[in-house]
């Protein structure tokens, strides 16, 4: 069976890439078992233009390009961050470090800990048209906005903070990576 060339050479890539060559793909289950051989002018794989492949590690394993940032500037993102679930979970980091109180006798102190980014769940501002809302533990959104306070950090990192009545609030620090910022951390304990 003859395939056209620009079958052949993806055809080829995705063999190299599972780490079969030509003598061991006629000796496994292959699905391209009975496209081996099938061209006499079948071109060897070469790496993308840019690619730097080496024999430990194959183009195949670099890593996959970035998820497309929702927003261009910060404000807007974080307004894309609070609305979406979906969002949330891909622009958080895997790891946020989060600092809380705990009880220590008749004290309390402060604690950090590294809390995996999908078992977070300490972000509870959502947005709406007329602006952000504080989501309560049963997710029952307050009707009424929250003023929310953005600063700009060194290496494009900003804190973002916001006080709910008289002594609640929370506060978080997103850093930006891989040119869109994630939520790294919830920096500040919330009140006792």
């Amino acid at each position: 069976m003859n395939l056209p060339r620009f079958l052949v050479i993806p055809l080829t890539l995705a063999l190299v890439a599972c780490g079969a060559s030509s003598g061991d793909a006629a000796q496994s289950e292959s699905p391209f078992k009975e496209l081996e051989g099938a061209s006499s002018n079948a071109v060897p794989a070469t790496p993308a233009v840019g690619a730097t492949a080496t024999p430990s590690t194959p183009a195949a394993a670099a890593p996959a390009a970035a998820a497309a940032c929702p927003a261009q500037g910060f404000d807007d993102f974080l307004k894309a961050y609070a609305r979406d679930a979906q969002t949330k979970i891909r622009f958080t980091l895997p790891t946020v470090k989060v600092v809380d109180l705990v009880d220590v006798g008749e004290d309390t102190q402060q604690r950090t800990e590294q809390v995996p980014g999908k078992d977070y769940t300490g972000f509870n501002l959502a947005y709406r048209d007329d602006g952000f809302h504080v989501v309560d533990s049963a997710g029952a959104v307050d009707p009424k906005p929250v003023a929310v306070e953005v600063k700009a950090e060194p290496a494009d990192a900003y804190f973002v903070r916001y006080q709910y009545g008289m002594s609640e609030g929370n506060s978080y620090r997103f850093v930006k990576q891989e040119g869109c910022w994630f939520l790294a951390e919830d920096p500040e304990p919330s009140a006792p």
